[in-house]
């Protein structure tokens, strides 16, 4: 039986029901081999590299006095709409069945099933917390040490809000997912390049290689590393290509027959993803999943600007080291709770879209395509849009008609461009506020 929207969510929670863990099962599939070429459609080839011994980590400086930065309990809560469906995507480390990975991904999703519309928030895994039994910690340690229940309870008590369904998985779950799918199309905006070692094979590393920007095609493999490689700028660009690669698969799921087949392939999904969701309302997900268009995708991350960067010395632990363990961490600030709120409450509406006209002069039509997705982050929409061949002209935004300064400021600045790039020529028929000119000086990547 499938269940209503009301059934399954009161006061902005789930009826919940409690559901027996799945253990997650080891996969006899063969690995899909890593990314050798940057080509547009990479095509995966083996690599016999041995995998370098690490080098033993510095010893970390002691400074006076440790900080110990504590997060106020539930500051400024609020409460999420009660039509609400929300749950947590959460990514564990776990590398075998015996034991709880520390989930270095975690994701709140909250669905909209009336409009439909879903928003996502990444929230960062070194975010310092309180934890229910009353310790402090990375929040990544709290489903490690209490599983989802205590995991529940520490973003009650630190955020305020009630999240009763999760879905996790871990790093050969989501391999043998993305594979199921036939891999998924990503579009690369910035250079990336990461060497791993192989999870069936420890003595042999693999390349991910991605150094000119444009879409590929990633197995599972290389889309489990695209997600997790640290060699990018911050944690908000990690964020938002694991948000990439979640769009892929919705888009995947969508366009064949999966979400139909939802039923039938329930025993196998249980097999690959721990969750405390029930059969009814996994169908019931994907059939809002199935009304929902893919604009109506919100996307948050607390990057800098809402949380604070910090480094912690915390005392020498009993293993006979003497210094003390330095720790990267992330505190709340005055600004991350008004921006949950902004983001997890406000409507996602049309009228908050402003069009625009885009020319891409870079010669490269993926470049043109990953304008749009930064220009679309930023809250603007491309209505118009013509590829033409290669001009050596500097990117640039054009005001067609009366234009806000906020409005040409955030253009700016998604554009990562200099006031001095911003050109007034009114055209008196102008339908539209902007035309974008995307040079091939175009760079999204800080």
């Amino acid at each position: 039986m499938l269940l209503g929207a009301t059934s399954l969510a009161h006061m902005g929670r789930w009826t919940f029901a409690q559901m027996p863990v799945v253990s997650i099962t080891s996969s006899s599939t063969p690995t899909a081999l890593p990314l050798e070429t940057a080509t547009p459609i990479p095509s995966p080839t083996p690599t016999t590299t041995a995998s370098p011994t690490p080098s033993p980590e510095p010893t970390a400086t002691p400074t006076p006095p440790p900080i110990t930065p504590i997060a106020p309990l539930a500051p400024g809560a609020f409460a999420l709409p009660p039509n609400r469906a929300n749950l947590l995507l959460l990514g564990m480390d776990r590398r075998g069945i015996d034991r709880r990975g520390r989930t270095d991904t975690m994701i709140l999703v909250s669905i909209d099933p009336e409009e439909p519309s879903v928003r996502m928030v990444s929230l960062p895994r070194d975010w310092w917390v309180r934890l229910p039994n009353g310790s402090e910690h990375k929040l990544n340690t709290a489903y490690p040490t209490g599983g989802f229940e205590f995991l529940r309870a520490t973003l009650r008590m630190n955020l305020g809000l009630s999240v009763d369904r999760y879905a996790a998985i871990d790093f050969d779950g989501m391999r043998r997912l993305i594979d199921a799918l036939g891999g998924v199309d990503v579009l690369v905006r910035c250079p990336l390049y990461d060497v791993f070692p192989l999870p069936d094979r420890p003595s042999m590393t693999g390349t991910l290689d991605l150094r000119t920007p444009g879409w590929y095609h990633l197995d599972g493999l290389q889309a489990l590393w695209y997600m997790r490689s640290r060699l990018s700028t911050s944690d908000y660009h990690r964020a938002r290509r694991q948000h990439q690669v979640l769009r892929a698969m919705f888009r995947k799921l969508r366009s064949g027959d999966w979400i139909w087949r939802i039923p039938e392939l329930w025993p196998a999904i249980q097999q690959t993803v721990q969750t405390n969701l029930s059969l009814g309302e996994a169908v019931w997900l994907g059939m809002i999943g199935r009304r929902l268009s893919e604009d109506r995708i919100a996307h948050a991350y607390l990057h800098a600007t809402m949380v604070s960067s910090r480094t912690l010395y915390l005392p020498p632990p009993t293993t006979g080291i003497t210094e003390p363990m330095e720790l990267s961490i992330y505190v709340a600030t005055e600004a991350t709770i008004p921006y949950l709120r902004r983001f997890l409450t406000e409507p996602i509406t049309e009228q908050a879209w402003t069009s625009i006209e885009l020319i891409n002069a870079t010669g490269n039509p993926d470049r043109g395509d990953i304008a749009e997705e930064v220009l679309a982050e930023a809250g603007f929409r491309v209505t118009r849009r013509a590829d033409v061949p290669a001009e050596n002209v500097p990117t640039r935004v054009i005001g067609l008609r009366g234009e806000s300064g906020t409005e040409r400021g955030r253009l700016l600045r998604a554009l990562r461009l200099p006031a001095s790039r911003f050109e007034a020529a009114p055209e008196p028929e102008a339908t539209i506020p902007y035309r974008i000119w995307i040079g091939p000086d175009f760079d999204p990547c800080p």
